[in-house]
C-alpha cells in the first residue's frame, strides 16, 4: 500500500516539475535571445541582482496600489515554501524532522488551554529558545534574548507582533550575506540589502506618499487591510503611517519570499548555472530524506487547502507557523562564541 502511495506522489510530483521546467526552458528562450541577456543570466551573482531590481520594481508599486493582493496571495502561493526554505537554509538546522516536531508543538501550545491566553508569539519564542538550545547542545546566553522577547510580548503584545512581522523580513536579508559563498555573491547580497533600507527610509519619510490611493480625501483600504496596517502602527492615530507600515510590510514580505527561495538557494551554490526545478525537488528530497519529504508535502498541500475552504482558520494555523519560524531565524543569529559564557556568582 506505502509502495503504491510512493509511486503515486512521485508520478504526481514528476509531472509538476516536468510542467514547471518547461515553463521555464520556454520563457528562457524568449527572454534571453539577447547576447547582453545571457551574458547577464550566465552569472549568480549578476542574476541575483536582476532579480532583486525586478522584484522591487514589480512589487512597490502593488504595495502601495493594491497592498490587499500580496497580503493574500503572497503567503497563500509562497508561505509554505518559503517556510520549508528557511528552516532548510538557516545554518545548523540539519535534523529537519525535529523543527516539524517543534513547530507542532509551538502550534498546539498556542492554541491550548494553556497558551492561548498568553500574548501572541509567547509560546513560539520559548520553543524557538529551545530549540537552539537542543541544536547547540546548551546556549543558555539565549535564555537572556528569550526573557526580553517575552517581556516585550506580555508588555506591549501589538507592539511586539507588529515590530515583529516588520523585522522578520530583513532577517533573510541577514543569511543571504552570511551564506553568500563568495565575494561578489556577497557584494550584490549587502547592496540589495542596502537597497531594501534606502525604500524602507524614502516610504517612512513620505516621498512615495503620492501613491496612495485616496477615496473623497481619505485612504481607501480594501478588505481587512486596514487592521493589518493599525496592528503594524497601532502606536499612532495617523492614517497616512498606517499605511506606509502596510507597504513596508507587503513589500518586504514578497520581497523576502524572493530571498529565501531563490538568492539564497543561489548564493550557496558551487556553481554558477542555475537550478531546474526538478534539481531543486531531487536536492531537497536528498537533503531532507524522503518520508520526510513526502511529510512536509503532505503538511503544505494541506494548509493551502485549509486556506482555500477556510481563509480566516487557514491564514490563522499559516502565521502561528509563520511567527516561529521569524523566532528560529530570529535565535540562530546568534552568535556561537557565547555558548560557553559563565556566569559570575
Amino acid at each position: 500500500m506505502s509502495k503504491k502511495i510512493t509511486l503515486s506522489y512521485t508520478r504526481v510530483v514528476n509531472a509538476i516539475v516536468q510542467s514547471l521546467d518547461f515553463c521555464r526552458v520556454s520563457l528562457l528562450r524568449l527572454t534571453l535571445r539577447p547576447r547582453f541577456f545571457r551574458t547577464l543570466y550566465a552569472q549568480a551573482h549578476t542574476r541575483l541582482a536582476v532579480g532583486m531590481l525586478l522584484v522591487t520594481a514589480l512589487f512597490l508599486p502593488i504595495a502601495f496600489l493594491k497592498p490587499e493582493i500580496l497580503l493574500a496571495f503572497g503567503p497563500l502561493i509562497f508561505g509554505y515554501p518559503h517556510l520549508i526554505s528557511s528552516y532548510r537554509f538557516t545554518p545548523e538546522l540539519k535534523n529537519f524532522a525535529l523543527f516539524l516536531f517543534m513547530t507542532a508543538v509551538a502550534v498546539a501550545l498556542h492554541l491550548s488551554h494553556v497558551g492561548a491566553p498568553l500574548p501572541f508569539g509567547v509560546w513560539q519564542i520559548v520553543v524557538a529558545t529551545v530549540t537552539l538550545m537542543i541544536s547547540r547542545k546548551g546556549q543558555w546566553s539565549a535564555i537572556l534574548v528569550c526573557a526580553a522577547l517575552v517581556k516585550l510580548a506580555w508588555m506591549e503584545p501589538l507592539i511586539f507582533v507588529g515590530g515583529s512581522l516588520l523585522l522578520h523580513n530583513w532577517v533573510a536579508f541577514f543569511y543571504w550575506i552570511k551564506v553568500s559563498r563568495n565575494s561578489a555573491r556577497r557584494t550584490v547580497a549587502i547592496l540589495a540589502t542596502l537597497l531594501f533600507l534606502a525604500i524602507h527610509l524614502l516610504v517612512l519619510m513620505g516621498n512615495f506618499d503620492g501613491w496612495i490611493p485616496l477615496n473623497n480625501g481619505n485612504v481607501h483600504f480594501a478588505g481587512n487591510a486596514q487592521n493589518t496596517a493599525w496592528m503594524l502602527a497601532s502606536w499612532s492615530n495617523d492614517v497616512i503611517v498606517w499605511y506606509r507600515f502596510l507597504v513596508l510590510y507587503v513589500f518586504g514580505l514578497s520581497v523576502h519570499y524572493f530571498v529565501w527561495l531563490r538568492a539564497i538557494p543561489e548564493s550557496r551554490k558551487v556553481g554558477e548555472h542555475p537550478s531546474s526545478f526538478r534539481l531543486i525537488y531531487q536536492d531537497l528530497k536528498a537533503s531532507i530524506g524522503e518520508k520526510v519529504f513526502l511529510f512536509t508535502l503532505a503538511l503544505s498541500a494541506g494548509g493551502i487547502v485549509l486556506w482555500l475552504i477556510s481563509l480566516p482558520l487557514g491564514a490563522q494555523v499559516y502565521f502561528e507557523i509563520a511567527i516561529l519560524h521569524g523566532s528560529l531565524e530570529l535565535m540562530f543569529l546568534l552568535p556561537k562564541k557565547f555558548n560557553n559564557v559563565r556566569f559570575i556568582k
